[in-house]
């Protein structure tokens, strides 16, 4: 869907029982759309199961650039998304949404028997939204896909997604967090279901550092390298195949990271985001690569080591720092494949270059491999960056 959907037409389209999913994406707003009637039901028939909304994640710097009140579509945003998602409750399997404007309130105070994947975006406006995010966990006995990516203001930093243990556990196959507590009982509640974790930042650090100043309220409570450490200690997670962790480097990274192939022995995937804890301290690329060798089974890595000497500008530019940089990417590349590639099962190397807007992944493979060994990926697992202010950021 492109652009505001009268609630009626919504209504029409819904009577339809084969229709079971709607996706709004990015660029669409309920803007100029009259909002639903205070009594809105869904029709009696109606069998929706998937319903995915996921606006910019800088909106609120767009709308500044050209003047509207973020409020008023807040409130328009708020009125829709209580009406249908509410109506929801007893079909819903999977939900992504934004803190912003999501019902919490009233989605924690009913039960959701059938959600399975629930997916959050956006920044909290204020700690009440954590804490109704929590009883809402409660009354999802089946939720297998959790996804909180959600940027932290002053005064919500860091809260907890469970207070206190499920009786049955949290028996969760998925989980994303940005920014989580060490403390948080949701860690030691996670059973050995779960396949797949990221305790990640949101949005970026990287563009956190060079776009903050936009957003005056948001924090970025990055975690340290002894807190990743103290969360993977509380966890039981022997079939954990797929890793992300966002982190400042610290005196227990090397613990950290040699503590990887010990805890979870089916490690493939694994994805690192390191921030050097003082702009001086070298980065060690090498004694990294070699730590790593140790996780045996591991197929793919994704490494930003936040570097400033790659800080350029974007490759189409063809300027000659980015061109002098680009043979310096390939031979660090070509160097880390090289040690990382003794693995039994080692098949991608991805480093993260980042650019004057943003970045992009370069992608490095064995020479065994067939077809290209250094190639440019596409934009995926990427964090959208900022909107472009003319002259700030020329």
């Amino acid at each position: 869907m492109a652009g505001g959907v009268p609630w009626p037409t919504l209504m029409k389209i819904l009577q339809f029982p084969s229709i079971t999913s709607i996706s709004i994406d990015a660029n669409s707003m309920w803007m100029g759309v009259p909002p639903p009637p205070p009594s809105a039901l869904l029709p009696n028939h109606c069998r929706l199961a998937h319903f995915s909304y996921t606006p910019k994640r800088w909106r609120g710097v767009e709308n500044n650039l050209v003047g509207n009140d973020l409020q008023v579509t807040y409130a328009l945003e708020s009125s829709f998304l209580l009406a249908l998602v509410l109506n929801m409750s007893g079909t819903a399997e999977s939900l992504s949404l934004p803190v912003e404007t999501t019902p919490l309130l009233q989605m924690a105070a009913i039960e959701w028997p059938r959600l399975h994947t629930l997916s959050l975006t956006g920044q909290y406006m204020d700690l009440e939204q954590p804490r109704m995010l929590s009883l809402l966990l409660s009354r999802a006995p089946n939720l297998r896909t959790l996804s909180v990516r959600v940027a932290q203001r002053d005064g919500t930093s860091r809260p907890l997604l469970l207070k206190e243990p499920l009786e049955s556990g949290f028996r969760v196959r998925s989980l994303t967090v940005a920014y989580p507590d060490p403390a948080d009982v949701i860690f030691a509640s996670l059973t050995d279901e779960l396949t797949s974790l990221s305790l990640r930042d949101s949005p970026r650090y990287y563009l956190h550092q060079r776009h903050g100043w936009r957003t005056p309220l948001a924090i970025a409570p990055l975690l340290s390298s002894s807190e990743c450490l103290t969360i993977l200690k509380r966890l039981s997670a022997p079939h954990l195949s797929t890793l992300e962790l966002a982190y400042r480097a610290d005196g227990a990274e090397d613990e950290l990271l040699r503590y990887l192939p010990h805890a979870f022995p089916l490690l493939s995937e694994l994805e690192l985001h390191r921030y050097k804890a003082a702009e001086s301290d070298d980065i060690p690329y090498m004694h990294i690569a070699h730590v790593l060798k140790g996780v045996k089974l591991l197929r793919t890595l994704h490494l930003n080591f936040d570097a400033s000497l790659i800080q350029i500008n974007d490759p189409w530019d063809q300027c000659p720092v980015w061109l002098n940089t680009s043979e310096h990417i390939h031979q660090r590349g070509s160097d880390l494949v090289a040690v990382l590639d003794a693995g039994e099962r080692f098949e991608r190397l991805a480093l993260l270059i980042h650019t004057r807007r943003g970045g992009m992944w370069v992608v490095f493979r064995p020479a065994w491999s067939p077809g290209l060994r250094i190639e440019y990926s596409s934009n995926d697992r990427l964090d959208a960056p900022a909107p472009v202010m003319p002259y700030l950021d020329a």
